[in-house]
């Protein structure tokens, strides 16, 4: 089996129980045997920085959304910020609570490259609209696309973190018709 395979076994379990789990318990409790994971992963440290680069990396293919050329550009908006709730959805809050409490580099690192990387996808998007004649051209993309992403980034922070979940849904919808009617020319 691949690599990919045995992270996405290991990621599902730290998300539900949370990254203070051993090495011993991570192999048990996954069905790979301790060699398997010693000689897929140096120590603990690689396998959770593989398993968060892996975790970008899904991110970032879930958002390719946002400039696919082939969707109107609001379309690739509402999907993309979709994804980015269904991706926070996905994340569980002992498995973020963990990363910050035992790894605060990492998930500092990880908060903003993947808020930066969000943030791009939304610039992209803005101009490829503007450049259709869908969205508004007296809107900044930069600044729109970094007001967008500091609010889904502190809402995520603040509620979800927190394990509030259940109100993201209605935030998420209401980020979605807010930005989008104000990009679209009327």
């Amino acid at each position: 089996m691949n690599k990919d395979h045995y992270l996405t076994a290991i990621i599902t379990l730290l998300k539900e129980e949370g990254l203070g789990l051993s090495m011993e318990a991570i192999a048990s409790k996954t069905g790979i045997s301790r060699k398997t994971l010693y000689n897929r992963f140096s120590s603990k440290d690689q396998m959770i920085d593989d398993c968060l680069e892996h975790i970008n990396r899904q991110f970032r293919e879930s958002l390719s959304c946002m400039d696919d050329r082939s969707l109107p550009a609001s379309t690739g908006f509402h999907l993309g910020v979709n994804t980015l709730r269904q991706y926070f959805k996905d994340m569980s809050h002992t498995f973020m609570r963990d990363l910050m409490e035992y790894y605060p580099q990492k998930a500092s690192l990880d908060h903003s490259a993947g808020s930066s990387y969000f943030e791009e996808k939304i610039a992209g998007n803005i101009k490829t609209g503007q450049a259709r004649g869908e969205y508004r051209l007296d809107i900044d993309p930069a600044l729109f696309a970094k007001y967008i992403a500091f609010s889904i980034f502190a809402f995520f922070k603040k509620e979800v973190m927190q394990g509030n979940i259940c109100s993201a849904d209605h935030y998420f919808e209401q980020v979605i018709n807010f930005n989008i009617n104000a990009l679209l020319i009327k």
